[in-house]
């Protein structure tokens, strides 16, 4: 059975989104979903294509590009369109992820979000400290 909309419970379709080994295509339809439970699980899926993560970095709403932004997998160009996103949430968990590279994350940190700035501001420092002891 397909692991889309026809499977009538959300409830079902976010466990099979959380599965280790969901196939890639289906992620991909589950990050598309109805339901936010559903969309929420695919995303931060570290199988989900990153042509999936891009699509859903341009196309999904707010909520679901947060929790995109905690897939350890993304690319680092879907990172940087997340930085880029206008809700403060989505530029905070970009501004938190370990592959933003250091230009983009100069510019977090002079976002017009105090808490972007401040977290940008603190893994610049890190990341600098690191570059500097290697």
């Amino acid at each position: 059975m397909p692991l889309d909309e026809t499977v009538p419970s959300p409830v079902l379709r976010a466990l099979a989104a959380c599965a280790v080994d969901a196939p890639p295509e289906d992620l991909a339809r589950l990050s598309r979903d109805s339901d936010p439970r559903v969309r929420h699980a695919a995303v931060r899926h570290p199988a989900l294509s990153p042509r999936a993560m891009l699509e859903a970095a341009r196309f999904a709403d707010a909520p679901t590009c947060e929790m995109l932004g905690e897939n350890p997998a993304l690319p680092v160009g879907v990172v940087r369109l997340l930085a880029s996103h206008l809700a403060d949430e989505v530029r905070l968990v970009a501004a938190r992820h370990p592959r933003l590279d250091l230009t983009t994350l100069e510019r977090l940190a002079e976002d017009r979000c105090a808490l972007v700035r401040a977290v940008a501001e603190a893994a610049l420092t890190r990341r600098l400290r690191g570059l500097a002891t290697a």
